[in-house]
């Protein structure tokens, strides 16, 4: 009887599971969203959209991008201008109690040069919401930039 007790105890130990490290997963985000950051400095717009669930979303001020292939394309718009940079880095990130979901909060700069070559800079603030997948990667299931607002002329 008492043998029984034991397999009770060790299965329901095992089923309750342990529940992930807060810090951990707190670095583990941080880490994918600086990686994300590095893969699209260095690969474009690959680098962006490779990042992305397959439903992924984007949101910006021009509107809202559905699944990878359509983020990809728009990326490849963006990207094709060759004085257009994107960067970011983390500033902040959470993650669910069961560590499957988790967000990054950061700062970006983009820069490009006008139509009269004149360098334009802007600023913001991003929210990424990322999805811990079965293998332990994280893909981003949506992304949000709000750019800061323009600096008000003097009168």
């Amino acid at each position: 009887m008492r043998r029984w007790y034991t397999v009770i105890v060790i299965v329901v130990v095992a089923a309750c599971g342990r529940q992930p490290d807060p810090a951990a997963i707190r670095a583990e985000l941080s880490r994918a969203d600086s990686l994300f950051a590095q893969e699209t400095a260095r690969d474009r717009a690959a680098g962006w959209a490779r990042h992305f669930a397959p439903n992924g979303v984007m949101v910006h001020p021009g509107g809202t991008i559905e699944g990878r292939p359509a983020i990809l394309d728009a990326m490849t718009r963006a990207f094709a201008d060759t004085s257009f940079v994107l960067t970011w880095a983390p500033t902040a990130a959470s993650a669910s109690p069961d560590g499957r979901l988790g967000y990054t909060v950061g700062r970006y700069e983009s820069r490009q040069r006008n139509a009269g070559g004149t360098l334009e800079r802007e600023t913001g603030t991003y929210v990424t919401i990322w999805r811990r997948q079965d293998d332990g990667t994280w893909q981003v299931v949506l992304d949000i930039g709000n750019p800061d607002p323009a600096p008000r002329a003097d009168s």
